[in-house]
């Protein structure tokens, strides 16, 4: 329980002082962190899912053919985390998450780049980088679906101008983690 209060209070903290940046730097933080609603809504939250679970399948697919002698490995010590406290890991892992990072890396970080010199795609990558060296513990196929999620987020950012679009995402993708990590048991 502690590692994941520790883990919310640091979420938190982050999207008070992503927030706190983004009234600096530019006014107006719903415009800098691209918190609008999408054009077309609720049904590009169903595309947008839609293609998630296909790239997903897509993922799952090659990890499987390619190393599926290591498809586990880096859920052992999720599993151990989260134990009993399934419910406080959904909140910490399905919602502040997702608010956190989205804001701090999609919202404001590639927000910044995309605006500046360096341009959209090369700030997607650049903040997707960043965003998977929160997950370093990970084995390199982890590392790998996590990148690719990240670039999967920036598009999504790209696409419909709004972040609520990868939030909702990354908040489903995460909740579906937690989830089956707590009702699918594990080959040992």
């Amino acid at each position: 329980m502690g590692v994941l209060a520790t883990l919310g209070v640091w979420q938190g903290v982050t999207i008070v002082l992503t927030l706190m940046a983004s009234a600096l730097f530019g006014g107006r933080v719903g415009q800098v962190l691209a918190l609008r609603l999408p054009a077309g809504q609720p049904a590009i939250y169903v595309k947008a899912l839609l293609l998630m679970i296909v790239l997903q399948a897509l993922v799952s697919v090659v990890q499987y053919n390619l190393f599926h002698h290591d498809m586990y490995a880096d859920l052992r010590p999720v599993v151990r985390l989260f134990g009993e406290q399934w419910v406080l890991a959904l909140l910490v892992v399905g919602v502040g998450a997702p608010l956190s990072e989205e804001l701090l890396f999609r919202g404001f970080l590639l927000s910044a780049l995309a605006n500046s010199r360096v341009g959209f795609l090369p700030g997607a990558v650049i903040t997707s980088g960043l965003w998977t060296a929160l997950h370093v513990g990970y084995s390199v196929v982890g590392i790998a679906e996590v990148f690719l999620i990240g670039l999967y987020f920036s598009w999504l950012l790209w696409r419909t101008g709004s972040l609520w679009v990868a939030i909702v995402c990354h908040a489903l993708y995460n909740s579906f983690i937690v989830l089956a990590l707590r009702h699918v048991p594990l080959p040992t």
